[in-house]
């Protein structure tokens, strides 16, 4: 698994161009590698994902072509998950994507923190995380003839 942070892309008045060239074509580079694609972005009444919009925009069109995209949400309302994939839309198209092979919406309450430890996924949000992952997974193995497993803990 690799991970694209869109607040790295370096962009701004001052930024050099050469490196956000570099930073776009490794970033495509990535996505051709990659059996999926998952987005996990805030997603509140107020605004729109600007900085993952921003990378998006910078990719190369039918990027994720024949790649199921997981949208994963945090924060919010549940609602807002709809606001959010319409903020998308366009760009997902432009990028390939028809629809969006899965939804998880992480709120607050998600979320469980005893003492010191650091905070980890509710049971019922690890298994709609686990579940969302197995529908893609199992898209992926029926194409190409191929057995994936995941685990997670409590599963």
């Amino acid at each position: 698994m690799r991970s694209i942070h869109a607040v790295d892309l370096p962009i701004g008045e001052d930024t050099n161009r050469d490196l956000t060239d570099q930073f776009i074509a490794d970033t495509s580079d990535q996505i051709r590698q990659a059996t999926a694609i998952l987005l996990l972005t805030p997603a509140t009444k107020e605004s729109v994902p600007t900085l993952l919009i921003t990378l998006l925009e910078r990719l190369p069109d039918n990027s994720f072509f024949k790649k199921p995209v997981l949208l994963f949400a945090t924060g919010g309302l549940p609602a807002q998950v709809a606001v959010l994939e319409r903020a998308l839309r366009h760009e997902l198209l432009r990028l390939g994507t028809t629809a969006i092979a899965a939804r998880v919406h992480l709120g607050t309450g998600n979320w469980i923190t005893v003492g010191n430890d650091q905070p980890r996924l509710s049971r019922g949000a690890e298994r709609e995380v686990a579940h969302a992952i197995d529908l893609v997974l199992r898209g992926i193995r029926l194409k190409e003839g191929k057995e994936f497993t995941l685990e997670f803990a409590g599963r």
